[in-house]
């Protein structure tokens, strides 16, 4: 076959479905976006929402079923009620006390200053990464959250896994981490 006769071909035949390499989960009326959702087979997505004496919370989990235990990946945007307690600084958070029920014990926390996006600029956020051993499963465990704070609001991103899921997940857990982006109601 020449080819004037394969490139007319490629133009004629049929073509193939490829699925789409982006999509864009918009939950919650737009509150929190995420640009590159997870598009590998597998993946399970959900938004809840609930309220607390002071306080309503949005979480948007996408979860891969694996052994020991799932890959989750959050996010999560907190709103105080007026007048209640604005959140802490994510700067002076003790990481190890926000989750110490999800660790028998932590062998490493690493904190780095980091910026959070949003669907009109970023924000001044805090990053950490805690490696240890879960406490239920008893298996070791790797937890990654960014948080910013802009008023009354807090915009949380994590990623809950094993060591081993982190590597082989890498890409994916970095594209969440960079495309979740929250619509600040303030």
């Amino acid at each position: 076959m020449g080819l004037f006769s394969r490139l007319f071909e490629s133009l004629t035949s049929p073509k193939k479905s490829n699925p789409p390499r982006i999509v864009v989960h918009d939950a919650f009326d737009g509150a929190i976006r995420v640009i590159e959702a997870p598009t590998s087979d597998g993946w399970h997505s959900a938004e809840e929402e609930r309220r607390g004496e002071d306080f309503s919370l949005k979480v948007l989990k996408y979860i891969l079923p694996l052994e020991p235990m799932p890959l989750a990946l959050l996010a999560k945007s907190c709103t105080v009620d007026a007048g209640g307690e604005p959140p802490d600084d994510p700067g002076t958070k003790d990481w190890q006390a926000v989750f110490q029920s999800l660790f028998s014990s932590v062998s490493k926390v690493e904190t780095r200053v980091s910026k959070q996006l949003t669907m009109t600029g970023t924000l001044m956020a805090t990053e950490a990464i805690l490696e240890g051993l879960g406490a239920e499963p008893a298996v070791s465990l790797c937890i990654r959250e960014r948080r910013a704070v802009l008023g009354q609001e807090e915009f949380i991103v994590t990623a809950i896994g094993s060591p081993d899921a982190f590597k082989q997940y890498g890409p994916e857990i970095d594209q969440w981490f960079s495309t979740v982006a929250f619509v600040p109601m303030g």
